[in-house]
């Protein structure tokens, strides 16, 4: 039966996929001339309605991608004019398989068309990981591909891998290129370790005021040629963190309490909790004042990157 659909969501590595197996299905020639896609941020809505009226070249099936489908989400940015697609749903051509894709993270369900399309198509949504759905999808992996993985091993291929299917896919393939056991020298050596294991440690020795460490993990980072501008955001962000769950604790907050006002995995917060039981909630907004600055100083040119970001850990 033929059907519609729109594919929404910020995990784009399984929406490609899952866009693929659609395609295929109806078109089982990749290069098939029935397959059209369009950027609807570029094209009008209402030239893709006129060419999903059309009727397929020497097939049952025409085949319309239509990327970058804002119009239908809350942070619509495209110029599409919607009334000719309000007028299609009413009276789609059945030989027309349309198929809107977009990374954006919600429907605007207020609006009339998306009302629609949620009745009448087949909506999928997409959504970004999280750490209990990257155990799930890494547990899967290893009984999929037979790995012979030790637990140690797991988790620290666990602790490595990020919260993005497709990165997870390119290690699994590594992994399952290995023949023996995966122990932990194995995994160690093959899976890099992420840039968020180093920027916890600095935040670390941040807290601590280790200088010693600080440098240390920063040589290690320049290494790797990390832009200063980009770490100092990380560190923000993990310092705005650690201000959001201080804030939570002095009201009395319990670390559950404080995940689910948070939307954040338990551990996180755990250790979060235990970092910033050691500051205080002005040590925390001097220390996001301080990156702030530092950040607007080197945007400006004011201040070399390298040299800014060492004076700042100098400071401690």
């Amino acid at each position: 039966m033929l059907m519609n659909y729109v594919l929404y969501g910020e995990e784009q590595y399984s929406l490609k996929r899952t866009l693929e197996t659609i395609v295929k299905e109806y078109l089982p020639d990749e290069n098939d001339l029935n397959l059209i896609r369009y950027d609807a941020m570029h094209t009008d809505i209402a030239a893709i309605i006129e060419d999903a009226m059309t009727v397929p070249f020497f097939s049952s099936y025409k085949v319309i991608i239509v990327d970058h489908a804002n119009f239908l989400s809350t942070l619509n940015n495209t110029a599409c004019d919607i009334k000719s697609l309000e007028s299609y749903l009413q009276n789609p051509c059945d030989s027309t398989v349309l198929i809107f894709t977009g990374d954006f993270a919600k429907l605007d369900t207020r609006k009339k068309v998306v009302k629609t399309i949620k009745k009448t198509w087949k909506v999928l949504e997409f959504k970004k990981l999280d750490e209990l759905g990257k155990n799930s999808v890494v547990n899967e992996e290893i009984q999929k591909r037979k790995l012979n993985i030790t637990g140690n091993a797991k988790q620290i291929l666990l602790k490595r891998l990020p919260l993005d299917m497709e990165t997870i896919q390119k290690e699994m393939d590594k992994l399952e290129l290995y023949q023996g056991v995966l122990d932990e020298n194995v995994v160690s050596s093959l899976i890099n370790r992420p840039l968020e294991e180093d920027v916890f440690q600095l935040v670390d020795a941040v807290v601590e005021k280790n200088k010693g460490k600080a440098f240390h993990i920063w040589q290690d980072l320049c290494v790797s040629n990390t832009d200063a501008i980009y770490l100092i955001a990380l560190l923000a962000g993990q310092f705005r963190f650690l201000f959001e769950v201080k804030n939570l604790m002095v009201k009395g907050y319990e670390k559950d309490e404080i995940a689910h006002a948070l939307n954040a995995h338990p551990y996180r917060v755990k250790l979060s909790m235990e970092k910033a039981r050691s500051l205080s909630i002005k040590s925390l907004m001097a220390m996001l004042d301080k990156l702030a600055s530092l950040d607007q100083k080197l945007k400006s040119g004011l201040l070399d990157k390298k040299l800014g970001f060492e004076m700042f850990l100098l400071e401690l």
